[in-house]
């Protein structure tokens, strides 16, 4: 038995790693085309890209000897190409059964790394395929074997001989082709009788290039099929190789082959002339995809090459690997400029400021390696949006904006379940039935939008339904209920409205196995804060709700803003600081609690003094600066005792031994080989508010610690 090279193994394994991600990817366009389907289902164009979508993946499924996946899909094929000639209407079955069937090819994908298959798996595709059968007359009641292989359509002796002559070309190789795949893929689709290697091309050993591919087939092939679905094959490799399939009987040499293929080249030359004038009658008789012609094909597929060549994929690891790199780039750059400034040599402190200058730069593209746009997270709420409606009998559009809002790839993953919990909440119990929406004088069809966009620095997330609302006072009187309130408790809506956020806290008389207003929030809300997010709730009853999640841009490397208060060094976003000032007068004396209101120009805002926060001992009779900073419309004002400005910040998450300190989002390390944390703004200001507001319960930040937090830190580390 030969053995296979470790080198042709990782080959081998990384084409099939790429298969699957194309697979992935013409499955996304699949569902797409199917939900635009299900709008329109005289769309032609869009039943083609389906069919098209379909067909791929069972074409590369083929070559990699995936037969499970090619099996099933051909019956998926089948359908859809019933629906192209006319033969078959879509409807509501048939739909629900393609997009099942859409979900079963994903499970074959993730099972093709298994030699035997899983059973139940094996079990589901040839309940489906049945199914599919069944809608186009066929007999579901298939026996195990054939349904096993349904496509071995030359088994029956019935089909035709063909003659396929097959020459590769020199970059066949390169280009990720297998010659030997090809035919065992012809042998799924049909009998192979007999098969002869072209090896005039092989060059002498001395001057052989084993990347070069100089071979070529000659085949004798039966199948029920015809010359297009047995070109059809070969279209992956339509810019390397030169084919002719000719019937058995009237099969040529390949010298003729290429004499008449010359002659044909030039009638269908004269000919596009005449189908040039005629194409304008014809246009409306024949589908899109029919009408053209192999060369035009050719040159898409040339198209799409070049096209794809403009993109390279890489694995996540070693894009996050280089960000880890860049940030420690960062460190070292920093404490090279202070170096330089210790040193007071201006040639070294010029040279200090080029290599900053050119670390921001390969910094900002590190991280821009890693934005992607939201839109394709967003798009797969079609499919939940038109599964669920359905099931509760509603009628819903779905609205997408923003889609081509960026945001980090590590950020968008996690925000998927979140999001997903807010569309199944509006559509279950946000969005009325059609009923009560006509009797509130509402359109019958609901709608959930989906909204994203960039806000200073930050980007935007609403989830919106035009249903019923929050009603307040159920809410409040559950929260009594609880012991979330006191009974007298005075709240704003908004703070009302943010207790559905509470853990478990839920109004709904029964739970589904959808979801429950309120049931989960607390899961969301804490999903969103642990990428250094809001989340923040407005509802009008009778009109709607808005979730509104705010999140950074990355989570890697900031702009961060340097303070410090006594030996301790504290970073805030930039984009959230809004100014700095002289500590005004009546906060000079700050109360024992380090909490208050000072007045900036007519406007009243709270403060935290970060000393008696942290526990960390001012320096004394030093002049110290206030900074204000922003979370959304609310505005916090910071004590501290020293600001040294603007600081590129490589966020360390810090260690499940330091979850229990609030208000931290993070550390980081600074040129000098200090420690400084990062400052939750955003926590701040809710404890602010809290503290200050009238009623409420006083609770400030500053009784969670027995210590200075950055003690702990060092300590720890």
């Amino acid at each position: 038995m030969s053995q296979i090279d470790p080198s042709d193994e990782e080959i081998l394994a990384a084409a099939r790693a790429g298969f699957l991600d194309e697979a992935r990817d013409m499955l996304r366009q699949f569902e797409e085309s199917l939900l635009g389907l299900d709008v329109d289902p005289d769309d032609q164009e869009i039943l083609n890209s389906a069919f098209r979508a379909a067909h791929t993946i069972k074409g590369t499924a083929g070559l990699f000897g995936c037969d499970r996946v090619v099996a099933f899909t051909h019956d998926v094929e089948t359908l859809l190409e019933a629906v192209r000639s006319g033969q078959y209407q879509l409807n509501d079955e048939a739909m629900a059964l393609l997009l099942s069937s859409r979900d079963q090819i994903e499970a074959l994908l993730g099972d093709v790394e298994s030699a035997t298959g899983d059973p139940d798996l094996q079990a589901l595709s040839q309940e489906l395929s049945a199914d599919l059968r069944a809608l186009l007359g066929g007999d579901g009641a298939v026996a195990s074997a054939e349904a096993e292989a349904p496509i071995a359509l030359g088994s029956d002796n019935d089909g035709g001989l063909w003659r396929i002559w097959v020459q590769f070309g020199r970059d066949a190789l390169r280009s990720g082709l297998d010659p030997v795949s090809f035919l065992r893929y012809l042998g799924t689709q049909g009998t192979v009788r007999k098969v002869r290697v072209l090896a005039e091309q092989v060059p002498d050993l001395q001057t052989l290039d084993a990347e070069d591919c100089h071979i070529g087939f000659e085949a004798e092939y039966e199948t029920t099929g015809d010359r297009e679905a047995i070109a059809s094959v070969f279209e992956f490799a339509a810019d390397d190789c030169e084919l002719h399939i000719d019937p058995l009987s009237t099969a040529h040499t390949p010298h003729q082959a290429s004499a008449l293929s010359a002659l044909a080249k030039a009638v269908v030359d004269v000919a596009a002339d005449i189908d040039d004038a005629q194409a304008e009658a014809v246009s409306e008789a024949q589908p899109a995809d029919r009408r053209h012609n192999p060369g035009d094909r050719r040159k898409a597929q040339r198209d799409r090459r070049g096209e794809e060549t403009r993109f390279v994929r890489v694995q996540a690891d070693k894009l996050d690997r280089l960000i880890d790199l860049v940030g420690e780039l960062v460190i070292a750059s920093s404490g090279a400029q202070l170096v330089a400034q210790q040193e007071g040599s201006s040639t070294f402190a010029e040279a200090a400021l080029r290599i900053r200058t050119l670390v921001e730069s390969a910094r900002d593209g590190a991280l821009a390696l890693r934005m992607v746009p939201i839109g394709e997270t967003f798009a797969r709420f079609h499919r939940v949006v038109r599964d669920v409606s359905k099931t509760l009998g509603k009628q819903v559009d779905l609205q997408i904006t923003g889609a081509d809002t960026e945001l980090d790839k590590s950020m968008v993953e996690v925000i998927a379940d979140p999001l997903m919990h807010l569309v199944r909440n509006s559509l279950d119990h946000g969005l009325e039935t059609t009923e009560e929406r006509i009797a509130a004088g509402k359109p019958e069809r609901g709608v959930i939008a989906l909204h994203a966009y960039h806000e200073g620095g930050q980007v935007m997330i609403e989830v919106t339904d035009d249903g019923r609302g929050l009603n307040r006072e159920r809410i409040f009187k559950k929260a009594v209920e609880r012991g979330l309130v006191r009974a007298d408790q005075q709240m704003s809506d908004h703070e009302v409205d943010q207790l559905i956020c509470a853990p478990g806290f839920s109004t709904a008389d029964q739970v589904t196995d959808i979801s429950g207003r309120g049931v989960g929030m607390d899961v969301v809300k804490r999903s969103i804060e642990s990428l250094r997010g809001q989340m923040q709730l407005a509802s009008e009853w009778g009109r709607g709700t808005t979730t509104q999640i705010r999140l950074p841009l990355t989570l890697a490397i900031i702009d961060g803003f340097l303070t410090s208060v006594g030996g301790t060094y504290y970073v805030l976003p930039m984009e959230i600081v809004s100014e700095c000032i002289e500590v005004p007068p009546e906060c000079a004396d700050s109360p024992e609690t380090g909490v208050g209101y000072f007045n900036l120009r007519g406007e009243v805002l709270p403060y935290f003094d970060v000393a008696l926060l942290h526990k960390v001992q001012p320096v004394p009779n030093g002049r110290r600066s206030l900074v204000v900073a922003r979370d959304g419309s609310t505005q916090i004002g910071l004590i501290v005792d020293r600001l040294h400005g603007e600081y590129q910040t490589v966020i360390k998450p810090l260690s499940s031994l330091f979850r229990h300190l609030r208000a931290i989002a993070g550390s980081t390390i600074l040129g000098s080989g200090d420690v400084a944390l990062v400052l939750d703004v955003p926590a701040l200001v809710s404890y602010a508010v809290e503290a200050t507001r009238p009623g409420g319960s006083g609770r400030t930040p500053f009784s969670l610690y027995a210590s200075n937090p950055i003690e702990q830190v060092q300590h720890n580390s």
